[in-house]
């Protein structure tokens, strides 16, 4: 079946908040997601059908673009839907001067993942990631993303 990639609306937001607390340890709460999507986050999503597979969540500070958080359904995985996703952002911000992320120190696979869309890691936030249930508290990586249309 194919999929549908398109940009979110207020309209996906339980669909999101269910897939945010399915892959993220230190998930947001639905107040939190909706109010981000009311003052300007921009979203990304990709549906099969009904079944929300994965989206980015973004928001822009003055001249950068924040990368909140990118999320693919753990069945759905390395099928290209977060190349597919991040590429959709990239292109829509292509006159920022910058794409940033910050990514567990532990999760290389992410990092080798976002170093193949062009980022590069840029600095380190000591004990960034709060500890939860099954992981200690963590160092972020920062990465960062100049996209080929930006001014600076």
């Amino acid at each position: 079946m194919a999929l549908d990639y398109r940009i979110g609306h207020i309209d996906d937001i339980e669909a999101v908040f269910a897939l945010n607390r399915q892959v993220f340890d230190e998930a947001w709460s639905k107040t939190v997601m909706l109010q981000s999507l009311q003052v300007g986050y921009d979203l990304f999503v990709c549906y099969q059908d009904e079944d929300l597979l994965g989206y980015v969540l973004s928001q822009d500070i003055l001249f950068e673009t924040q990368v909140m958080q990118l999320a693919v359904r753990s069945d759905m995985r390395r099928q290209g839907i977060a190349q597919q996703l991040m590429n959709m952002l990239m292109q829509a911000k292509q006159d920022m001067d910058a794409l940033v992320l910050e990514v567990r120190m532990s999760n290389l696979g992410a990092q080798a993942f976002y170093k193949a869309l062009g980022f590069a890691e840029v600095a380190v936030r000591p004990k960034y990631y709060a500890k939860t249930a099954s992981k200690p508290r963590e160092d972020a990586v920062v990465m960062s993303y100049k996209p080929q249309g930006a001014s600076g």
